[in-house]
């Protein structure tokens, strides 16, 4: 059976006690991988100097953590710079927000360069490599790159707005088609997943690029042999565990003060 490679810029690595960080996509993505086992790779939070950098990994309940340094300039070009400065404001549509570098874009092309190094050691031909968010962007492209035909998946944690707004994103034909490397692209919202199509058809200019089939949410373009399935996958949660934190929580004396603070209100 296939493992499944997690890739996502951090990675909540167990402490000793097996305490971790409920991030959203930590909460969405934890059981599945203890469930059925594999890989979790992405940046380890620290900042090292280029000789020094280093690449870990912790195997914790089925699943092998490898987390990777960065250094000082990755940080503010990759992290800081472009995937902050640039690519969360304008999908979130606040142009007025965005402040651009071409030194950022560069570090942010070479930190995924970075992480597909470090993916290559450990990923197995079989392997289905699953990659998060839109710090991850040209990740698939620099695998390709290194001749691995691996089933890749990218999921957008984010709104993903329409061309009009889309286009403003300097070097945007540099950066969005790279998503057609993924054999699956997945969206929150239908939405979503319409504003990339429409991206895609009216600004990639691809003679061979079809509609291949529509069915319900999802949509298959073929682009010069390549086939990218594009759809709206929304992250859900798992009931039962929000259902026992919620019956834990109600006999905390925090939340009994603030329903005696309310009184008969509702």
């Amino acid at each position: 059976m296939a493992r499944l490679v997690v890739v996502s810029n951090r990675v909540s690595v167990p402490s000793g006690d097996g305490a971790k960080r409920a991030g959203g996509l930590e909460v969405a993505l934890r059981p599945t991988l203890q469930r059925n086992g594999g890989v979790w790779l992405g940046w380890s939070g620290k900042i090292a100097e280029a000789d020094q950098m280093t690449t870990r990994s912790l195997t914790y309940k089925n699943v092998e953590y490898v987390v990777t340094d960065l250094t000082n300039d990755d940080f503010q070009e990759y992290y800081n710079g472009f995937a902050n400065r640039v690519l969360w404001p304008i999908l979130h549509y606040r142009l007025d927000l965005a402040e651009f570098a071409r030194r950022d874009l560069s570090g942010y092309f070479r930190v995924n360069d970075h992480f597909a190094g470090e993916l290559e050691k450990v990923v197995l031909e079989d392997d289905l490599i699953w990659v998060h968010d839109y710090h991850m962007i040209p990740l698939a492209a620099a695998l390709r790159r290194r001749g691995h035909g691996n089933r890749v998946g990218f999921f957008l944690h984010t709104s993903l707005p329409p061309p009009e707004i889309l286009t403003s994103l300097p070097n945007h034909e540099q950066l969005i088609p790279l998503l057609l490397e993924y054999d699956v692209v997945g969206f929150q919202t239908e939405g979503d997943a319409g504003n990339f199509v429409r991206y895609l058809l009216s600004e990639c200019n691809a003679p061979e690029m079809r509609v291949f089939e529509v069915a319900g949410r999802q949509i298959t373009l073929r682009v010069n042999g390549k086939q990218t399935l594009i759809g709206s996958f929304p992250v859900g949660i798992e009931p039962r565990s929000f259902g026992r934190l919620a019956r834990r929580n109600v006999r905390s004396p925090l939340v009994k003060e603030l329903v005696a603070s309310l009184g008969d209100r509702r």
